[in-house]
């Protein structure tokens, strides 16, 4: 099959930058007992001024064993670390977009698809205490010259990951399906990588059978929504979730219909009028139904002005009624490679929720759906201790989630 002879000078590049330095730390968690005392503590509500104790990693409640050393916060607001749930960790070395996201205070990242010969070789620096938490559902699904195509190609004409990309995208970076057969010959290799979940790809999916004929529209459609069902099915037989990408409104229906359990963007793009892209309270009320999350990413047109702009006139409907009827929401950017701060910004800049909403979506639930097995996202005895102590309250001024005073991580100090 192809793509497995890749250049090694891309393996060399890619086992250097795995094994140089991580990030400054603490010790590990071990048996040492640490109090942290002088804090404000978010409870999912409000801050309340208490003392936690942290021992393996762990909270303990206070008073429930002595303290081996003491930290003062000096009236910091504790809050969970935060979470993306749509990135895309595409560098070759890494560390300076892992070292960006631990400084924002961004711990968990959901990769929305990617390369996983390079995710297995860069793995060393993911999914440790001083590091990012981070899960991948490896190649993405859909039609032969279909999304996310052109964006792979407008990659460097030169250089050594150039050739791999070029020779070796179906199946290294995308599985390109237009059957059922298509789908059988390919999902042996597919689960071989060890995906965390299934990443679909709809664009345009209203208009699937014009596009599809067309090669003008190459990289402006995705897969035949008829197939959705399909792989549905095949990921949850193989205990994988589904996460689609759509563009328009009949590609959010596709994908509720066809029975993903995520999409992994609000509806809306540069369009000359916003119908085709927004959602009726019906739509809204059948993706709650069915318990599908959706991801926000309404920074990703990476202009400021152009996202206020489709908040107004798409994104701030369309959250609004997935809001009115309790649609799961999480925030992510597909900001590679920045951070989920700047989407934490657009969001805010939107008046669509209050300081205490926003808060809970990028520090509570966006991590606890990207690992729902997980004890992480509260401050309590037996959870995970993950925490930031910022200098400000956000529930105040919701800046203060950039100045970021204290990161502790499963019990280890990061020093970014």
């Amino acid at each position: 099959m192809p793509g497995f002879g890749f250049s090694r000078t891309v393996a060399a590049l890619v086992v250097a930058a795995a094994n140089a330095p991580l990030l400054a730390q603490g010790p590990e968690p071990s048996g040492r007992i640490i109090e942290y005392r002088g804090g404000r503590w978010f409870d999912g509500t409000r801050f309340v001024e208490t003392t936690m104790l942290v021992q393996g990693g762990v909270f303990r409640a206070p008073g429930s064993v002595k303290a081996d050393s003491v930290v003062d916060l000096q009236g910091g607001y504790v809050v969970p670390p935060f979470g993306d749930a749509h990135q895309h960790l595409v560098e070759l070395d890494p560390r300076q977009i892992i070292a960006a996201h631990i400084t924002d205070g961004i711990f968990y990242v959901k990769d929305q698809s990617n390369a996983p010969v390079l995710r297995r070789l860069l793995d060393r620096m993911l999914n440790q205490p001083n590091t990012l938490d981070f899960i991948s559902a490896n190649q993405g699904w859909t039609s032969p010259g279909g999304h996310p195509i052109e964006v792979i190609r407008r990659a460097p004409a030169e250089g050594p990951f150039a050739a791999f990309m070029r020779d070796s995208l179906d199946p290294c970076l995308l599985m390109q399906v237009d059957n059922a057969a298509d789908i059988e010959r390919r999902w042996a290799y597919f689960l071989s990588g060890k995906p965390d979940f299934l990443k679909i790809y709809l664009l345009r999916s209203e208009d699937y059978a014009r596009l599809r004929q067309d090669p003008a529209a190459e990289g402006n459609r995705g897969i035949d929504p008829a197939l959705v069902p399909e792989l549905v099915r095949r990921a949850h037989a193989a205990g994988l979730h589904v996460s689609a990408h759509v563009w328009t409104a009949a590609d959010f229906r596709a994908a509720i219909q066809g029975g993903v359990d995520q999409i992994a963007h609000v509806p809306g793009g540069r369009s000359g009028t916003p119908t085709p892209f927004l959602l009726t309270d019906a739509d809204a009320a059948l993706a709650a139904a069915r318990g599908v999350s959706v991801v926000t990413t309404v920074a990703q047109q990476r202009d400021s002005a152009i996202t206020d702009q489709l908040l107004a006139s798409q994104l701030g409907p369309n959250l609004r009624v997935l809001r009115r009827h309790k649609v799961l929401l999480l925030l992510g950017s597909d900001l590679f490679p920045a951070t989920a701060a700047t989407e934490a910004a657009a969001l805010k800049r939107s008046g669509i929720f209050s300081n205490l909403e926003l808060l809970r979506i990028w520090s509570v639930t966006t991590p606890q759906a990207i690992f729902p097995k997980r004890k992480l996202g509260v401050l309590e005895p037996g959870y995970e201790a993950s925490f930031l102590v910022l200098r400000g309250d956000p529930l105040v001024d919701f800046s203060a989630t950039r100045a970021i005073s204290l990161r502790v991580k499963r019990g280890v100090l990061l020093r970014p």
